[in-house]
């Protein structure tokens, strides 16, 4: 009688058969497992870019929250040096000098927060970019010729547009 052909004796020995079944059940449960753990691992990486990239778009948020609170009062210190008078006083010049820095540093902050001022004179006009507030007779169609408030990017997302007058041949 040779080894595979032994069935199971009366005292309850094993046959080569049941013991091969019984392996081939247990590879299948072991590759069962595996798969399960694999997908389960794949939807905790998921589970972890999703979370990081919500944590992204909410410091982003907060930044371009942040930013809209602060706009006005740059625009406004902008404005006021913009409209300045033409004063020889020292002390004025001073007052001057310091409004500047603090525009500066207000922009080297916005710049370190990831948002960018968009640069409009002399560009086409873009719509995604620009909006156009009034019209000028010009050379060249669709050319900015000024701009009346300053346009914003976060991160190349606009945060408001620049406010431009564009040229127009033959107005």
């Amino acid at each position: 009688m040779d080894e595979q052909q032994i069935s199971e004796t009366s005292s309850g020995d094993i046959t080569i058969e049941q013991l091969q079944a019984e392996l081939s059940e247990a590879l299948k449960q072991a590759e069962e497992n595996l798969s399960g753990w694999k997908r389960t691992q794949a939807d905790l990486e998921n589970y972890r870019k999703k979370k990081e990239a919500e944590g992204t778009e909410l410091v982003q948020f907060g930044k371009q929250a942040g930013f809209v609170q602060i706009l006005p009062v740059l625009d406004s210190l902008e404005m006021a040096i913009l409209h300045a008078p033409e004063i020889e006083d020292e002390k004025y010049k001073n007052f001057k000098n310091g409004l500047d820095a603090i525009v500066k540093q207000i922009d080297a902050a916005i710049v370190a927060m990831g948002i960018s001022k968009i640069d409009a004179v002399g560009k086409k006009f873009d719509p995604h970019l620009h909006e156009a507030i009034k019209e000028v007779n010009g050379e060249e169609d669709g050319l900015v010729v000024e701009q009346y408030q300053t346009g914003y990017t976060l991160q190349g997302k606009l945060l408001r547009p620049a406010q431009v007058s564009i040229s127009k041949k033959n107005i």
